[in-house]
């Protein structure tokens, strides 16, 4: 939980100074090669091309500064190594990467061909600078990243230790928390019905107010000390967690996992290893701190008179200058793939425009954005859009990032519609489909998902001559291979019609309080469920919903159609990606040409 959330703070500050590093590993004797001439067309999009500058301009538009502070960054660590007498040979990158590859079963050749693939870098890339910069922050800062027993016994405590479910039920008002402290007080069998009808969590209140198992030293020590202060059956009383008030029924307690001699060993070596590279997360961050604090550093892309005065250089590190042209081709070896495509897609959806005589105007981006905002709940006491909120989110609150959200997300997204949005049509059928998903009745149910037709076969032989709740639910947290039935003994959100698995929905609407399913095959699994009844419709007037179904289902029925047209568009061009080395003939030119073939000759 917490610890968790932090450690994925730090672990994105660790990745972020785990950038590229200026390559310091190339063979002192290795014969120099003339420098390849940088492509001046990147690409080709049914004759139009696309420029080398154009994706250097757009990728230091979006990512130039995050670029320029990263190269910072590696000139700082560089000259911190070189103070400290660190030097980081190719035997030690290939070392740490053997190393690395047989925690996964592989050899280093395809250890870096897997990491490089998924990244979308180069072998040189990942070994050059990623690995060195990684093995040099270990020894500037290995003095820092000492562990003591007692936090490897916490963590062993939080893996190991008891572990306690408990149902919760989450309200924002105290007299309400009052009021239903007392109504399961007085029936507790109806805990998880209140949970469900009246738990501002929408996860666990799906799920009868149900959570997975709570462990020690997760990270919400007032919730641990509450939950692990009761016994099995026990209810809570209020308290409160942020703004919210709580309360807790036990429903199971797991007892300490027993390990060997062995085992303990095992654990205590790998949890030490997790903690240390947490601890030089921490570390890396206080370090980087202190060298920028120290360093001499002139930002002059960030400075218009500065840019005057020096055109073409981006920062003075220390005395060093690290030019724009350095920055532009950095950003393009970093993001320059993505930015091309990103590019050809724009490109294609402009020619589509012009062919389909269409524009898009500015009316339209803000129409877009004004239903972005309010299909996602944003929106003002009065009903009108909270624009500056929205805003805030899409960019993560930097407001500079406003124009790269409109260009990159907003006016693909109206173009499309444009292209797409005649031949959009909402049906009767569709509406009530519609109505049925979202306000219909849904079966409530336990759930067990195997993976093989056999096993479920087995678990329904053995449900079935035991058709009870308790003994379903826990066949389901001793057989069920999907997470969160497994370990909710059962308990999934239930059942809608409509929802996209129509096997399973009609199997489940068949059945009756207490009936166990057949085995329903749903892709690669096959379920079993057991009846518990039926949710009441809180809506039953389709006329007083009409409208914001029709909404939805035509905003849903468009994006269909736009990735049908989109893919279409892909298909028909001719695109020739000379940064990824690609090209493609478009569907649109071989009909063309098959029709050349088969026209009579004119005499």
């Amino acid at each position: 939980m917490a610890h968790q959330a932090n450690r994925t703070v730090r672990f994105t500050v660790l990745i972020t100074l785990l950038a590229v590093l200026p390559s310091v590993l190339v063979a002192q004797n290795a014969p120099q090669q003339p420098p390849r001439k940088p492509l001046e067309v990147l690409a080709v999009v049914n004759g139009q091309q696309i420029t080398r500058q154009q994706i250097a301009n757009e990728c230091m538009r979006r990512f130039g500064e995050d670029v320029l502070e990263s190269i910072v960054n590696k000139m700082l660590v560089l000259d911190q190594c070189r103070r400290n007498g660190i030097q980081i040979t190719e035997q030690d990158v290939n070392d740490n990467i053997v190393e690395k590859a047989k925690e996964f079963g592989m050899s280093g050749e395809r250890y870096v061909e897997l990491i490089c693939s998924r990244r979308h870098i180069t072998a040189s890339r990942f070994k050059n600078d990623i690995i060195w910069n990684e093995l040099a922050l270990r020894r500037l800062a290995a003095k820092h990243t000492q562990v003591s027993p007692e936090e490897i016994q916490q963590r062993l405590e939080f893996e190991f230790g008891q572990k306690v479910q408990v149902r919760q039920i989450t309200v924002d008002a105290e007299s309400k928390a009052q009021e239903l402290l007392a109504a399961v007080k007085a029936n507790p069998e109806e805990f998880g019905r209140l949970a469900k009808d009246h738990s501002i969590d929408p996860n666990s209140a799906s799920v009868r107010g149900l959570l997975p198992p709570i462990r020690r030293n997760a990270g919400l020590p007032e919730f641990e000390n509450v939950a692990f202060s009761l016994q099995q059956g026990e209810i809570s009383g209020i308290f409160t967690l942020g703004n919210t008030f709580v309360i807790l029924k036990c429903e199971r307690i797991f007892p300490s996992m027993e390990l060997t001699d062995e085992q303990l060993a095992v654990a205590e070596k790998r949890i030490s290893d997790e903690l240390a590279k947490e601890k030089l997360a921490d570390a890396a961050t206080d370090l980087f701190k202190q060298m920028q604090e120290t360093a001499e550093l002139v930002n002059v892309m960030n400075d218009p008179d500065l840019t005057k005065q020096m055109p073409g250089v981006a920062a003075i590190v220390n005395g060093k200058q690290v030019l724009k042209n350095q920055v532009g081709e950095e950003c393009i070896s970093r993001f320059g793939a993505n930015m091309v495509e990103t590019e050809i897609n724009r490109v294609m959806l402009m020619q589509s425009l012009e062919s389909n005589n269409m524009q898009v105007t500015q009316d339209d981006v803000n129409l877009e954005i004004d239903r972005a905002a309010a299909s996602l709940g944003y929106v003002n006491e009065d009903g009108s859009v909270d624009m500056a909120r929205w805003l805030a989110f899409v960019t993560s609150n930097e407001p500079d990032k406003i124009d790269f959200y409109i260009e990159d997300q907003v006016w693909p997204t109206v173009a499309l519609k444009k292209l797409v949005e005649a031949g959009v049509e909402v049906t009767d059928e569709d509406l009530k489909k519609g109505f049925e998903a979202n306000f219909g009745p849904r079966v409530e149910v336990l759930a067990i998902v195997a993976n093989d037709h056999r096993h479920a076969l087995k678990v329904w032989n053995m449900a079935s001559a035991n058709p009870q709740a308790e003994y379903f639910g826990q066949l389901a947290n001793q057989f069920s291979v999907e997470p969160a039935s497994k370990a909710n003994f059962g308990e999934v959100p239930p059942i809608q019609k409509h929802g996209g698995r129509p096997e399973l929905e009609a199997e489940a609407f068949d059945l009756q309080v207490g009936e166990i399913s057949k085995v329903v095959q749903v892709g690669d699994h096959w379920i079993v469920l057991y009846c518990l009844g039926r949710t009441q419709p809180r809506v039953t007037e389709f006329e007083a919903v009409r409208g914001e179904l029709d909404s939805n289902i035509r905003e849903k029925k468009l994006r269909l159609a736009m990735g049908k047209r989109f893919q279409s568009m892909r298909e028909d061009a001719q695109i020739d990606n000379f940064l990824a080395g690609t090209s493609q003939t478009g569907k649109a030119a071989v009909r063309a040409a098959k029709q050349m073939q088969t026209a009579p000759v004119r005499r």
